[in-house]
């Protein structure tokens, strides 16, 4: 396995089912788990023996960035991801997820591929299954917005759909 400061080349990956963390024991080394990003790409940690541990951020296999971290700094970038130091706002009010029905809110800005363009232009339903139920813009609910509707920066969609199409509706609408 390669460390963090050599030459980019492809790691050897396991492949993640479903979305799911995989892990593999890295004998006389540690454990290698891996998890899908959502905007593509993975993300793999190894945990060394000693206590150090190599984040990698991948793209194909191919090593785009990566970071060799100590035992503490990688527990304290566990608790800051996890929430401990500071929780967005925003995470309070997305995800209801009811069985397998995801409902949750983004919000379009200038770059977004969607602003800018109708909801039939850019094809919703059909490039990622998910539906676009209401749109909240200048302080009014425009609720199950016409496939003619153009979508602006700042609008924020209500979605609703499957949890694993949440993903590649945001590459396809919200960010490109």
């Amino acid at each position: 396995m390669p460390a963090p400061s050599e030459p980019n080349r492809p790691m050897p990956r396991p492949r993640a089912a479903g979305g799911e963390i995989t892990e593999v024991a890295l004998p006389g080394i540690g454990h290698r788990y891996d998890l899908p990003a959502d905007e593509g790409g993975d993300v793999a940690v190894i945990i060394h023996h000693s206590g150090r541990r190599d984040l990698y951020l991948l793209d194909q296999g191919s090593r785009r960035a990566s970071v060799a971290l100590s035992d503490a700094q990688a527990r304290t970038l566990g608790a800051i991801l996890g929430g401990a130091y500071f929780t967005p706002s925003v995470v309070e009010e997305i995800e209801a997820v009811i069985d397998d029905l995801l409902i949750d809110w983004v919000t379009l800005d200038e770059a977004s591929p969607g602003a800018g363009r109708s909801i039939a232009e850019l094809e919703v339903r059909s490039a990622t299954r998910m539906t676009i139920a209401a749109i909240l813009r200048d302080h009014q609910s425009l609720v199950a917005p016409e496939p003619s509707e153009v979508l602006r920066p700042g609008d924020r969609l209500v979605v609703i759909g499957r949890p694993e199409d949440l993903a590649g509706f945001r590459r396809h609408v919200v960010r490109s």
